[in-house]
């Protein structure tokens, strides 16, 4: 089953300005002033709208300009635009109303209706629950079922899921008289992300690609640890780091070669059902080093039942009855639990290092927190285009497949991302949560190898994106003078490595270090 994708048109003229009766005094919130905003910048009532007006910015046409003279902006598709956040103006464009793809940058419309519809310190919860009506018995066995209730937490690894085990084992349980039962039931069935349809993804499950559910586990993904057997000629080795034998099979034909050759390692996935088989092929030299391959499992519930039954039988709880899928009932009472680290944390996860996988599982919970479980992409943009219709962007002029921006036919215009990144900017009760979720110029995620100079490391804030022939960055470059630029720039169509895009947008937010100087030198004494 797969989404329709959601269109939207923009108003191209309210977004030229972006004064969609926007309280302007985000400049004093960029240089770290407290604003009373409320939640949301952009629906404000007559009092918020007679706030002062900050003094108009500076063109940057002097200074941004010279950089569309690079033949980029005429070898590829290119969008950018620059908004002062104080004021709510452009100081800069190039075809911003043109749709283009945004990759991974679409990680900010999901980070930024995330944090406006669940709030910063929301958390995701798996408990174990039962119906049994009476306490355990002297021996220790659960008279009833045992439930495992999942929120999707993309967060949950295997370790977590031992210590929720061993606090069952805690609470004296030795063994469940009943059945034990999987409850996937808040969020939809629909396991791949949509608007990807790349056929060898498809077959191969690369993590990028990760599939989606309700009770997720290690990323979803299955890790086959690879290393040299103990003398040449035999099989070396290969086992799955977490014991799941019932969904995924290995066949394991790996050689250890002499010590010093070259290792050479083809892994094949087959899915059939819910279960994979993973064959391996090729050589290892004797003495060398352990290798780690993951690849994402069909059916995410499935694993999980797989490897919930592996840590029972560890902990030497034993299960009577059926292991079977269904919904919670009403009447359960709660027997251990565990919380995931707060949407602000997990939302660093999604942008400083482009977590497909997260993304998704955050759009699935905002479909099922704003329109009811179970959640789903398609509920997710339903909530993403509420937000844009706020921001004054009407129906019918962009393309939104999914969360993550994995997919080529998703499609936006570099203003309307920009007009998120000035919301988030403006709204008081998530602005730091947001911009504390980018990467870090100079410092970490997917920009610690860009802007490390001495004078322009910890200036930016940004998320990028990338697909083949795609190369984009969208928001926050701090000018000299200490105005803060909203900015966002897309390379679509590019005939040529990545490398070149890279470096013309980095120009660009250089430049924008720079912005005000000019004026600060001429007030110099």
């Amino acid at each position: 089953m797969s989404h329709a994708p959601l269109t939207i048109t923009t108003n191209s003229s309210l977004l030229r300005s972006f004064r969609w009766a926007l309280p302007f005094g985000a400049l004093g919130l960029a240089l770290g002033v407290g604003l009373s905003l409320g939640q949301g910048a952009v629906a404000q009532d007559q009092a918020n709208a007679a706030a002062p007006v900050a003094p108009p910015p500076p063109s940057l046409e002097a200074i941004l300009k010279p950089i569309t003279e690079d033949r980029l902006f005429t070898d590829a598709a290119v969008g950018v635009q620059v908004v002062d956040v104080a004021s709510g103006q452009e100081v800069f464009s190039w075809k911003a109303d043109d749709k283009l793809m945004p990759a991974s940058t679409m990680k900010v419309l999901t980070s930024s209706v995330a944090l406006r519809e669940l709030g910063p310190a929301f958390r995701y919860k798996t408990a174990l629950l039962t119906d049994a009506k009476a306490e355990l018995d002297n021996k220790g066995v659960l008279g009833g079922n045992l439930y495992i209730k999942g929120s999707g937490d993309p967060t949950l690894v295997i370790e977590k899921l031992w210590k929720l085990v061993y606090d069952l084992k805690m609470e004296g349980v030795t063994e469940v008289s009943g059945d034990v039962v999987f409850d996937d039931t808040y969020m939809d069935k629909e396991r791949l992300i949509p608007g990807w349809d790349k056929k060898a993804d498809i077959e191969d499950g690369p993590t990028y690609f990760s599939t989606l559910g309700a009770l997720s586990l290690n990323y979803n993904a299955a890790a086959l640890v690879v290393g040299p057997g103990p003398e040449v000629g035999g099989a070396a080795r290969a086992q799955l780091e977490v014991p799941s034998a019932a969904i995924v099979e290995v066949e394991n034909k790996l050689t250890t070669t002499t010590k010093g050759s070259r290792r050479n390692i083809r892994m094949e996935r087959e899915v059939e059902g819910r279960t994979m088989k993973l064959t391996l092929t090729g050589t290892v030299p004797l003495g060398g080093d352990v290798e780690r391959f993951y690849r994402v499992v069909p059916d995410p519930t499935a694993y999980f039942v797989a490897c919930f039954a592996e840590l029972l039988k560890a902990h030497g709880i034993k299960v009577k009855g059926q292991w079977r899928e269904a919904e919670t009932p009403d009447k359960v009472r709660e027997l251990a639990s565990l919380r995931s680290a707060p949407l602000s944390v997990i939302l660093m996860d999604v942008n400083k290092n482009s977590n497909n996988f997260f993304a998704e599982q955050v759009l699935k919970t905002v479909g099922a927190e704003v329109k009811g479980a179970p959640g789903s992409t398609a509920k997710g943009l339903e909530v993403i285009a509420d937000y844009l219709k706020e921001l004054g962007v009407a129906p019918g002029e962009y393309t939104a497949v999914n969360g993550s921006g994995l997919s080529r036919g998703t499609k936006f215009t570099a203003a309307q991302l920009n007009a998120a990144l000035v919301d988030m900017a403006m709204n008081e009760d998530v602005t730091h949560e947001f911009r504390s979720s980018l990467a870090i110029g100079g410092r970490d995620g997917t920009l610690w190898s860009r802007f490390r100079d001495s004078d322009e490391v910890d200036r930016v804030r940004a998320k990028t994106g990338t697909l083949d022939g795609v190369h984009c960055l969208s928001g926050y470059a701090l000018g000299q003078d200490g105005r803060l630029y909203a900015f966002t720039f897309f390379v679509n169509d590019l005939p040529y490595s990545i490398s070149r895009a890279r470096k013309v947008q980095d120009q660009l937010v250089s430049a924008l270090f720079t912005a005000g100087g000019d004026v600060l030198a001429e007030q110099a004494p």
